[in-house]
């Protein structure tokens, strides 16, 4: 039995010796590598706004209540409004308006420009329409670059090509929008 006990203790000094060695062996062989840096992130801004609207031109007899405007010199504007009435066919309202990229990121238009304020019944009769200002569609992805400036034209119209059936029978009074969304390009 005291055999057996020696034997025993022998076998378990020897684990810990060999368990020992293998950690020696591991520490001497092993190597951490450490990667550091430094990262600035500049400053930038981000900062689109109507920045001017030209004289609004009119075709026939439109009454024009308020036309739209922006304050010299702001740099916060980002929406416009204007009142017009269309008295009859071909009577047009139309005028032109600059957004301008005043941060330091290029903007892009993330989707074609949204129209709202019309049914289907009044589109028969009312053309409403958002180009750029040489008359060009405006699409996805154009582009204003830091700094820059794009200018639009919005043009409302009674259509002056309807027959006497599609004539409105009464009044109608439109809210009519358009919605540029711009990203970072």
């Amino acid at each position: 039995m005291d055999k057996k006990k020696n034997y025993t203790g022998v076998v378990a000094s020897l684990i810990i010796v060999l368990v020992a060695c293998i950690s020696i062996g591991y520490a001497a062989l092993s190597t951490q590598v450490n990667v550091t840096g430094t990262t600035l992130i500049k400053t930038n801004s981000w900062n689109m706004y109507v920045s001017a609207v030209a004289t609004p031109t009119t075709t026939g007899a439109p009454t024009v209540t308020k036309a739209p405007s922006v304050t010299s010199g702001s740099t916060s504007t980002t929406s416009l409004s204007y009142n017009v009435t269309l008295n009859k066919p071909g009577d047009a309202y139309t005028f032109n308006f600059t957004v301008k990229n005043g941060g330091t990121i290029n903007a892009k238009l993330s989707a074609v420009p949204t129209l709202t304020g019309l049914t289907t019944a009044q589109d028969v009769y009312v053309n409403h329409t958002i180009t750029n200002s040489d008359g060009s569609a405006v699409t996805a992805g154009q582009t204003i670059n830091a700094g820059a400036t794009k200018t639009y034209t919005v043009k409302v119209e009674f259509d002056k090509n309807i027959t006497a059936a599609q004539l409105p029978t009464s009044d109608q009074s439109l809210t009519l929008g358009v919605a540029l969304n711009y990203v970072q390009a």
